[in-house]
């Protein structure tokens, strides 16, 4: 018989003239399995083997004092027999590993940096990784700066909080196949196998927008500070004015950068006259919460006589403020776990099992509006 390989389905001659099905060996069942497939992950190698991802990854770093022979002989079988090639992602277990994931957030004083901190932390600390924690002051150059610093120190795996959507900041990223998780901020530029793990900005923007209708308010004034284009505030407040256009509502959007709270005072004090709507302030981010309520103080102004107020905080502190105000908080600590949830899995796997993931904000009545 020649060297040629009949096609499945077909026949095949065999002595004595007579014809029987053809069965592929297993190698060209895969090798099938292969061309309609473009990757093989070291999960699915791990699956066909019937061993866990780690036990795999032990073979590929030759970690095998503990393993039977029974097993180092299936593993070896079927990677052989799928070709496979680990992806550098899937490598950083790799015996060289540092066991360090970098987390990079644009400004360590916000109490959102050291709660997301502790939500990755309760993930990476029992399958003992250890954090390295950068901050750029909301500075892409520094961004860059701090990327290349923990590429160099070899991390396994980089979580940020970005301040910039230039594809070329996350070059080195791809180039040292780092597997990375981008929080708080969505990036179009990033990997294929980034994972971006985000509050649902939009939804819970709407609905609040909406709640307000309800309630009889027909003005939102909104206080924002987006120092970067891919802030959490952006969608928020796309979805306020997308939302108040719908429902015939006024939105005068105050931005404070540049601005003291003297002039967030006077902005304020515009929108509360006698003969203004019924107005609510919507403070897009935690500390604009305490920027709104100095300048509600300053301008002599009461909430919710003069004017409602609801904010997103992340602390859920401003429930100790006067009867409490209307929050829209964000699980940053969940945030923070599924952060580390994919980060682990792009270590091990090669790829996250989400590439987006929204995290639900808890709506957290008080007597503000």
């Amino acid at each position: 018989m020649s060297g040629h390989m009949p096609q499945p389905g077909k026949t095949i001659l065999v002595e004595g003239g007579g014809r029987i099905p053809f069965i592929p060996p297993i190698t060209h069942r895969i090798e099938e399995t292969m061309a309609r497939r473009k990757t093989i992950t070291i999960k699915e190698v791990a699956r066909m083997a019937g061993v866990s991802v780690t036990t795999v990854s032990n073979y590929l770093n030759g970690q095998m004092a503990r393993m039977s022979a029974d097993t180092r002989e299936k593993v070896g079988k079927v990677i052989e027999d799928l070709h496979y090639q680990p992806s550098s992602a899937a490598q950083s277990m790799r015996s060289n590993s540092t066991k360090i994931i970098g987390v990079i957030v644009g400004d360590i004083s916000n109490i959102f940096s050291s709660m997301l901190f502790g939500g990755i932390q309760k993930v990476i600390k029992p399958r003992n990784y250890s954090l390295m924690l950068l901050s750029t002051g909301n500075d892409p150059a520094d961004e860059n700066l701090c990327i290349n610093k923990l590429i160099r120190q070899n991390v396994d795996g980089l979580i940020i909080q970005p301040t910039q959507d230039d594809p070329e900041a996350f070059y080195p990223i791809v180039n040292a196949h780092t597997p990375l998780v981008i929080v708080d901020g969505i990036v179009k530029a990033t990997p294929k196998n980034a994972a971006h793990v985000i509050s649902d900005n939009t939804p819970s923007s709407k609905a609040m927008c909406r709640e307000l209708h309800e309630r009889g308010y027909r003005r939102i004034v909104t206080v924002s500070e987006t120092t970067a284009p891919t802030s959490s505030q952006l969608p928020r407040l796309e979805a306020v004015r997308h939302c108040t256009a719908k429902l015939g509502m006024e939105h005068v959007m105050l931005d404070v950068r540049g601005h003291d709270d003297a002039w967030l005072a006077e902005r304020l004090r515009e929108n509360a006259g006698p003969d203004a709507p019924r107005t609510a302030v919507f403070p897009l981010m935690g500390p604009l919460l305490f920027r709104t309520l100095t300048a509600l103080q300053a301008a002599g102004l009461e909430f919710p006589g003069d004017l409602g107020l609801v904010s997103f905080d992340d602390w859920n502190w401003g429930r100790f403020i006067g009867g409490g105000v209307d929050l829209l908080q964000r699980d940053i600590d969940e945030i923070g776990r599924l952060a580390g949830e994919s980060i682990l899995q792009i270590i091990e796997q090669g790829h996250p099992e989400q590439t987006e993931i929204s995290v639900p904000t808890r709506r957290i009545a008080g007597h503000s509006l």
